[in-house]
């Protein structure tokens, strides 16, 4: 029987209840408050028909999920058996970005029915960067007049496109995107990155910006100075309106705020960051950062949310620990290790090998399935308790169609998944590649495509060329083989 995730406990008792094919089986269901975790939940299937008990609605949710998954390998009959089940992770999350390029209402729907088959919760949703702004805002409504369209595409790679690129989600669509999230027990997370990139929000409102000067969105990959001016009140005025206004579409309990990559150049030449530093008592811009990140914070948790944040948004050392959860991507400065080892909420979505724009010869499906989140170098076991979960990334700037899309993230996601809802301890990838087979099958009736089973682990020798062709000239062939080596 082919399961993703498995059942932390299985047992098949022999035997079989039969029902009349087109017709459903005979099924019970009831809330059972004292299993362990509010997602944990009971299958009993029997002479009598299918028993199912949940620990609460979304238990009850969970258990339907596995029953359909077991309906798929059977016409007409059940095996007689018993399932407990619950997540290792309360948090388990996939993100798309549709900033660098833009995906429909209907095509994000489908990635959310592929996650939901195998139990994520969370779809963070990445909607401003620098080279698009995907939100109605009325507010501000230059953010998608202005700042939804760039005037070109010149990612490389292939991905350039001389026409403007343009796209913006109304909040009629987002309010059904969310709802429909909601059907299938999946909160959406919202991110509205600042202070960095946001060079599609200072095109809008050049005046937002340190240097204040009119420029585009930008057209190509990159990390950019174009951020917001920490120090100008005008700025968090912005920010709030902004994320009250996202904050009545997206209804969930997190709201992501990025903080990542946001080069300090303009900040440290700025006089009036350099006055709010010193007005604060701050030594430096990134504590600047830092109290932008509180202020944001605490303006979301009067709303009733609870704040995310990448990484690097900590660097200061002032981010608040009761405010935040950290995102951790990538981090050579020890600081989210610090955080995690203090007992502080953390999220891991580490770049490798949980980015899934990357060639399958960098980030191979067996290197997804077998990472441990947990065993991150230097993690003590406070740190490793403070693993809230884990999400895997789809960053875009050279996906541009919903085809490549689904291949990149499937059968990648139902890796992640696995760890997200088993955690570690029990690990079988033969038996998961053979589950996971059965699956890609069963995708192509939600339209969505999975990676060939040639391309999931790539031979050795092949590796290098596929990634050498992904980089182009960007990376020396050595630092290619470096990163060969590391993976």
């Amino acid at each position: 029987m082919y399961l993703c995730p498995e059942p932390k406990k299985l047992e098949l008792n022999g035997g079989y209840y039969y029902f009349t094919v087109g017709e459903e089986p005979e099924i019970s269901e009831k809330i059972t408050p004292m299993l362990s975790h509010k997602e944990s939940y009971r299958i009993t299937i029997d002479a009598k028909g299918v028993h199912i008990e949940g620990a609460s609605d979304v238990g009850v949710y969970y258990a339907r999920l596995t029953l359909k998954q077991i309906r798929m390998n059977y016409r007409g009959c059940l095996p007689y058996l018993y399932i407990y089940d619950e997540p290792e992770y309360s948090y388990r999350g996939f993100m798309i970005d549709s900033c660098r390029h833009f995906f429909t209402a209907a095509e994000i729907k489908r990635m959310i029915d592929g996650a939901a088959l195998f139990k994520f919760n969370k779809f963070h949703f990445h909607l401003s960067d620098d080279q698009g702004f995907r939100v109605e805002i009325e507010s501000y409504p230059q953010l998608t007049t202005v700042g939804s369209v760039r005037p070109s595409s010149d990612f490389g790679r292939g991905e350039n496109d001389k026409n403007p690129y343009g796209g913006y989600y109304t909040k009629a669509e987002l309010k059904e995107i969310v709802d429909y999230c909601k059907e299938r027990y999946i909160e959406v997370i919202p991110e509205f990155d600042i202070p960095g990139h946001t060079s599609a929000v200072v095109a809008s409102y050049p005046e937002l910006s340190c240097k204040g000067e009119k420029i585009d969105p930008k057209t190509t990959a990159g990390i950019f100075s174009d951020i917001l001016c920490g120090g100008n009140p005008e700025t968090l005025k912005m920010i709030k309106a902004v994320t009250d206004e996202m904050c009545e579409i997206f209804t969930g309990k997190y709201f992501h705020i990025g903080g990542d990559e946001a080069p300090k150049k303009n900040w440290n030449m700025c006089p009036v960051c350099k006055e709010k530093i010193q007005e604060l008592g701050l030594k430096n811009s990134e504590e600047l950062h830092g109290w932008l990140v509180n202020e944001v914070a605490m303006h979301l948790k009067k709303k009733g949310k609870k704040t995310i944040c990448w990484n690097e948004a900590i660097r200061g050392g002032n981010v608040e620990h009761d405010s935040v959860t950290v995102a951790w991507w990538m981090d050579k400065t020890n600081a989210t290790l610090n955080w995690a080892n203090g007992g502080n909420p953390t999220i891991v979505e580490s770049f490798t090998p949980y980015y899934a724009d990357y060639p399958y010869g960098m980030h191979s499906l067996k290197s997804v399935y077998l990472y441990n989140p947990r065993k991150i170098k230097g993690l003590t076991s406070l740190g490793a308790a403070s693993i809230i979960g884990i999400e895997s990334p789809v960053w875009t700037e050279y996906i541009r169609d919903f085809k490549k899309l689904s291949q990149m993230c499937f059968p990648r996601w139902i890796a992640v998944a696995d760890t997200a809802w088993n955690g570690n301890d029990n690990k079988n990838y033969a038996k998961f590649l053979k589950n996971v087979a059965f699956y890609c099958d069963i995708l192509k009736e939600y339209g969505i495509v999975c990676a060939d089973e040639g391309e999931w682990n790539i031979l050795p020798h092949n590796r290098l060329s596929q990634m050498a062709s992904f980089f182009g000239n960007v990376l020396s062939k050595g630092f290619v083989e470096q990163l060969l080596h590391k993976d």
